[in-house]
């Protein structure tokens, strides 16, 4: 009779979407506390207000980092491709943001991280 007051244990049907998920949860976890942390210094300092743009690609950067590296820690097997598909969901991202600031992409101009003309 014991037995059956038991919880049956609950599975995850497919492993490789669960680490997806938790991969994509802690990068944007990341970012977010980054974005948090760079507000906090802007407005408690007398940091220029031109270094928002680099503070937040650095945040985005950071967060797609540790993104690749849980999903590659998750899954054990082909890291390559897990920080490759980390990288283009990025480049991607950044891709429709300038889209939806500018309407349209300039390739003349320095690329949206690197305005501040530092390289």
């Amino acid at each position: 009779m014991a037995k059956n007051l038991r919880k049956p244990k609950i599975g995850v049907k497919n492993p490789a979407a669960a680490a997806l998920l938790l991969s994509f949860g802690c990068g944007v976890g990341v970012c977010i506390l980054l974005l948090a942390l760079a507000a906090f210094l802007l407005t408690h300092t007398g940091l220029p207000l031109s270094a928002v743009r680099p503070m937040a690609c650095m945040a985005a950067a950071v967060g797609a980092a540790v993104s690749a590296a849980v999903l590659a820690r998750r899954l054990q097997k082909r890291l390559l491709l897990c920080g490759l598909g980390c990288g283009a969901f990025y480049a991607v991202c950044l891709l429709a943001a300038t889209l939806l600031a500018n309407g349209r992409l300039d390739w003349q101009e320095a690329t949206p991280c690197c305005r501040w003309h530092c390289c």
